[in-house]
């Protein structure tokens, strides 16, 4: 696979992946505390948002192999984890600082500890959703770039194999512990095996070993597991396994597609909002407490059925995260990498484009 590539369906993905997760929270927030659900499998159908994040976890890992090697140049250890940490960490810090200032001024202040507040803005274990509620799984995204940035020192191959050894090692050694903390709790995750999942999508990659035929099948298998998840009932099995499984498959498959086929225009254009996925994924959870609480105060919106007020918040979402990364997010993002190696390309729709993850 040549380098420097967007697989624009990934890009779609992870936009799907976010917009999931910001409809489970909104119906989740507005059947909770402003109008009843409309039928009663709602919550439940809803609920599948959440393996938004399950297929976050796998594209990060594919992610990670694909930008981290590149041909004619050497793996660089320090470079990984200062462009993670700049693509991580400071628009972050922004968007925490705003929950903050919003929940003042409407009169519902966070009420932590300076440790509590320096843990959530470090993404500690335990305290990273302090502030902000779906930023546990950074806690999880920062273990993974820290051991995948340390194993992969040892080349691409034999750093897979010893990180797969270590995490699937540490996975059964907390199985023998009943009490474990936060960070324990972390480091002995099957969520884990998600990021090795992409990881080992990114290596078929790069080997030049993905199934090129089978890309469509594996897409439609990926759908019909998730299908067959909501069937039998996805909170009869471990997660890894009811939605980690789809969500690799359906990776691999979008991606073994794209390899062989390409990607068309109305795709590349779609695909664009993945690079605003991360921006969603953080301000969604403000953007659903103004909405609930403007709901509330004002007369006659809560007659709004809980999935019609969901789509509403979701787009507004939508529209906001794509303002946020162009006015913000971009230009930030170029000014802690001068070299606009962070930021995505968007003038054109052609194959370049350097890391967007």
């Amino acid at each position: 696979m040549r380098q420097n590539v967007t697989i624009h369906s990934i890009q779609l993905l992870r936009s799907v992946a976010a917009t999931l997760v910001v409809l489970f929270h909104a119906q989740q927030a507005f059947a909770a505390r402003v109008s009843s659900a409309l039928f009663h499998q709602e919550g439940y159908l809803f609920g599948f948002g959440a393996v938004g994040v399950h297929i976050f976890f796998v594209i990060s890992g594919f992610i990670m192999v694909l930008t981290s090697f590149q041909p004619g140049r050497p793996y660089d250890a320090m470079k990984f984890f200062k462009r993670r940490l700049l693509r991580i960490y400071p628009i972050y810090w922004l968007c925490a600082l705003v929950y903050i200032g919003v929940h003042a001024l409407i009169g519902i202040p966070y009420r932590l500890s300076g440790g509590e507040i320096l843990g959530a803005l470090v993404l500690w274990p335990g305290d990273a959703a302090q502030v902000i509620g779906p930023a546990w799984t950074l806690s999880f995204e920062m273990f993974f770039y820290l051991c995948f940035g340390l194993a992969m020192m040892l080349s691409l191959t034999r750093g897979l194999i010893v990180l797969t050894t270590g995490f699937v090692a540490a996975i059964a050694f907390g199985t023998l512990v009943a009490d474990k903390g936060p960070v324990l709790h972390l480091m002995t995750n099957t969520l884990l095996l998600e990021f090795l999942a992409g990881a080992a999508i990114g290596w078929l990659a790069q080997a030049g070993r993905l199934p090129l035929r089978l890309g469509p099948a594996l897409t439609a298998v990926g759908v019909m597991l998730f299908a067959a998840g909501i069937a039998l009932g996805y909170e009869r099995l471990p997660s890894a396994i009811v939605w980690g499984v789809p969500s690799a498959v359906l990776v691999l498959g979008l991606v073994t597609w794209e390899t062989r086929r390409g990607a068309g225009k109305a795709v590349r254009r779609i695909a664009r909002l993945g690079d605003s996925s991360y921006v969603l994924y953080l301000i969604h959870i403000l953007i659903v407490t103004l909405a609930v609480e403007a709901s509330n105060a004002l007369p006659g919106v809560t007659v709004l059925a809980p999935p019609v007020a969901a789509g509403i918040v979701a787009l507004v979402c939508i529209a906001l995260s794509e303002a946020v990364h162009i006015g913000i997010e971009r230009p930030l993002l170029a000014l802690l990498s001068p070299n606009r190696g962070l930021v995505p390309l968007r003038s054109d729709l052609s194959d370049r484009s350097p890391e967007s993850a």
